[in-house]
């Protein structure tokens, strides 16, 4: 995700807007690009945003990069070709480059996978299954859903270290996680080791972040309240999210840890406490950025957005739409939040946690 920060200028067009959410630009003429240097080599890309000390670019493998263009590294240079997503083949011969030995690179329907040599299909049709469970589940809830133009990018590393050593040379600082996916670089990354059930469950999680910034469902260009992702991230943890003969039932759709969650942590269906989770989480962020208030954060978004998925499936669509769409590099303040929350959903926050929290205790 861009950061908040960058809010004035906006350069985007609905020609961009196209390019980034797969509609066709064959009748339109593509912007030109611009050369430039990041990650140690020169790339081609489209810029997005310009100000004085900082320019985003979308590089041709949807890597968003954010440069001082005063800066003699960056080394920007404006060209007369025009944009166009890098191919399948030409990301793929990139990333055998990247990773060189011990690694292979398979390639499915909407995948370039990278993963350790001879680990076979189970990477790579864990990952497709998850994004082909995730626009089922959106389509058939009303959200829009559109094909990316830049294949999805997954990297498996050997083990925990390998991936740290990943993190850090991107300069990613997080800790105690069995894999992420980088807005940034648009790639989810994870490891072999561990728990397999356990990695199995992040890999969906954070597949279906990737799946949704690159489907439409979130925008990549705005910003989408934590609690919004994060409450779609947990809901595709469970197995049964991605399996077709699992996921007509309830039972398989639920995220057995957010619901013993909730129900130990709450006292009962009226409980002022839920009730305060639920308005601070769709005020602002900061739930997700206490390290006493962030578990209670998942879990709390989980509940709403699998409430609303579950029983009210329009307002489901209409909320997802709505965020979506956006307009590119704003910030999105606690007044907005609340008046847009309130309005997609046809009540107050606090009779809507009432909802929410009479239903999960009834599962």
């Amino acid at each position: 995700m861009i950061p908040a920060r960058l809010s004035t200028l906006i350069t985007t067009t609905v020609l961009l807007l196209a390019t980034l959410t797969g509609r066709n630009c064959a009748t339109a003429q593509s912007p030109a690009m611009v050369e430039f240097s990041a990650l140690g080599k020169t790339q081609m890309g489209l810029p997005l945003l310009k100000l004085a000390h900082e320019t985003v670019i979308l590089g041709r493998d949807g890597w968003m990069h954010s440069l001082n263009p005063k800066s003699s590294s960056s080394q920007i240079r404006q060209t007369n070709q025009p944009y166009e997503p890098i191919s399948v083949t030409e990301l793929r011969n990139e990333l055998r480059a990247e990773f060189r030995h011990g690694f292979e690179v398979l390639a499915t329907k909407n995948f370039l996978v990278v993963q350790p040599e001879g680990r076979g299909n189970r990477w790579p049709t864990l990952f497709e299954q998850s994004h082909r469970g995730f626009t089922d589940y959106m389509t058939k809830r009303g959200v829009n859903v559109r094909e990316g133009r830049f294949p999805m990018v997954a990297i498996v590393l050997p083990d925990e270290n390998a991936m740290y050593r990943e993190f850090n040379k991107l300069d990613i600082e997080v800790r105690r996680v069995a894999g992420l996916y980088s807005g940034e670089s648009n790639r989810v990354m994870t490891h072999e080791g561990g728990n397999r059930e356990q990695t199995a469950a992040t890999v969906r999680h954070e597949a279906a972040h990737q799946s949704a910034y690159n489907s439409g469902v979130h925008s990549r260009l705005s910003e989408t309240p934590r609690w919004i992702s994060e409450g779609i991230g947990q809901m595709f943890e469970p197995a049964g999210m991605t399996n077709a003969r699992s996921s007509t039932r309830l039972n398989d759709r639920i995220n057995q840890e957010s619901v013993g969650f909730i129900k130990q942590t709450y006292s009962g269906r009226d409980d002022h406490r839920f009730a305060q989770s639920v308005m601070q989480l769709i005020s602002d962020n900061t739930m997700f950025e206490n390290p006493n208030q962030v578990s209670e954060a998942y879990h709390v978004a989980w509940a709403m957005m699998f409430y609303l998925a579950e029983r009210e499936s329009p307002k489901f669509a209409n909320l997802l739409n709505t965020t979506a769409s956006r307009p590119a590099f704003r910030d999105y303040p606690r007044a907005d939040r609340i008046k847009d929350f309130e309005r997609i959903v046809g009540c107050e926050v606090m009779e809507f946690s009432k909802k929410v929290s009479w239903w999960i205790q009834s599962i």
